[in-house]
């Protein structure tokens, strides 16, 4: 009974307890609950306005044992107060009362779901769900199957990094979804495939054991952004990079020899290449449609540009090529149509077909008496060209009337490819006899 301001009496129903019971059992078989749980049922079951006196399960069972001993509410109340014991719905127990030690300290600790055990007064044990590895791999090699991909390795599972790994340390596939990834340093290749297609990837981070990256590796990651390549990277292999169209500078470490085809194609966003200072070819369509590139420079151990390397960088405005390559490959530069100068270094002695084919800016070109072989059609479409400069005539020394007609039919044989009316006009204000040119 408890009464308000006014002393009108007013009835308070005791709170029934309806135990959930437990798989833990005595020895007697009856089914027990741990202390944690019964703490947490006499609290629960005290009406939310008395709750207010009772910090702790501590202070309840102080109230109780107070009760018991004295068979009856306090004469000192003024306000007469229901027993705790109505309250909770306990029925009255006469007997003394005795609580462990373990009881009091036990931990209050919330419902963990499925998935744990519980064994005698306490929980003594957390018994995580085990990965099933195997239907993991099974369902990895599903996936290869669909996507015609060709393992032909043994893989396990690093559930730490997100990665299926070959027993050679190949990192054969990513199954993450994080942003940053750090490429441990028990990987020493990323296989075929590993991460193509990955959408949340934006930045990658390799350890130095990382000597070569398969083709395909990291194709069609459109939010990838930067990479942070090996100190001991030796190859990456075709396509790898191949339409990675938020990636916006590749530095590569001087340790890298070998650079496959497409390797960087339709990287639109890329705007700055730092070569290697040992790379020798610069592979075919390695660098086509990066529309964005508006400086190359080919640095002194290139021997090689390969077909369409740099073909539709439409913003291609400056390449600067060493005296080292030998040849220029098929469509090399075509429609490079912000190109306004080439510098053709003595070293070239081929340039192929449709190599700067469609450079609709190209004005000026300079080159070698040295370079003998131009395929026919290398300069078609570059209808601007008015200036072919060679670059003997430009220097101080003498020249041999042999080296002047040389020069003067070298220029007319480009001057042809561009624009005929201009090529025969050359030829007349030079003497040229055109019939075995």
């Amino acid at each position: 009974m408890k009464t308000t301001d006014e002393n009108k009496p007013v009835k308070v129903k005791a709170v029934k307890v309806k135990v959930a019971k437990t798989a833990d059992k005595t020895t007697s078989g009856k089914v027990q609950e741990t202390p944690a749980e019964l703490a947490d049922i006499i609290m629960n079951a005290i009406p939310e306005d008395m709750r207010g006196k009772f910090s702790s399960i501590e202070d309840v069972m102080a109230e109780l044992s107070r009760e018991r001993e004295n068979g009856q509410q306090s004469a000192e109340s003024e306000t007469p107060q229901m027993p705790v014991a109505d309250m909770c719905g306990i029925e009255p127990d006469t007997s003394p009362l005795e609580l462990s030690e373990s009881f009091l300290k036990a931990p209050q600790i919330p419902s963990l779901g499925d998935g744990f055990e519980k064994s005698g007064s306490m929980i003594e044990d957390i018994a995580f769900p085990e990965i099933d590895r195997e239907k993991a791999v099974a369902d990895l090699k599903n996936m290869f199957k669909e996507e015609n991909i060709e393992i032909e390795e043994a893989f396990e599972i690093d559930d730490t990094n997100n990665m299926a790994v070959g027993k050679n340390s190949t990192l054969i596939k990513y199954i993450g979804s994080t942003e940053i990834i750090m490429i441990p340093d028990n990987i020493t290749s990323i296989g075929k495939y590993a991460f193509r297609g990955n959408e949340t990837v934006k930045k990658i981070i390799m350890s130095d054991s990382v000597k070569m990256i398969d083709k395909f590796a990291f194709a069609h990651c459109p939010n990838l952004e930067e990479i942070i390549f090996s100190r001991n990277l030796e190859t990456i292999g075709d396509n790898a990079f191949l339409k990675c169209q938020k990636l916006k500078e590749v530095s590569f470490p001087d340790s890298l020899k070998n650079l496959g085809k497409g390797a960087f194609g339709k990287c639109v966003t890329l705007k700055r290449v730092i070569f290697p200072k040992d790379l020798k070819k610069i592979s075919d369509l390695c660098f086509f449609s990066c529309k964005s590139l508006s400086r190359i420079m080919i640095p002194s151990s290139v021997e090689i540009i390969g077909n369409s390397a740099f073909s539709e960088c439409y913003g291609l405005k400056k390449v600067t090529i060493k005296n080292s390559v030998t040849s220029i490959g098929e469509s090399a530069f075509s429609w490079c149509k912000s190109l306004e100068e080439i510098v053709i270094p003595s070293s070239v002695r081929t340039i192929n077909s449709w190599a700067f084919y469609g450079c609709q800016s190209l004005v000026t070109v300079t080159i070698s008496l040295t370079t003998r072989d131009i395929r026919e059609d290398a300069f078609s479409g570059c209808e601007n060209i008015y200036n072919v400069k060679i670059a003997e005539f430009e220097g101080d020394e003498h020249l041999s009337p042999d080296a002047e007609r040389k020069g003067h039919r070298l220029t007319y044989k480009i001057f042809r490819q561009v624009n005929r009316q201009k090529a025969e006009r050359y030829a007349r204000e030079h003497n040229l006899n055109t019939l075995f040119i």
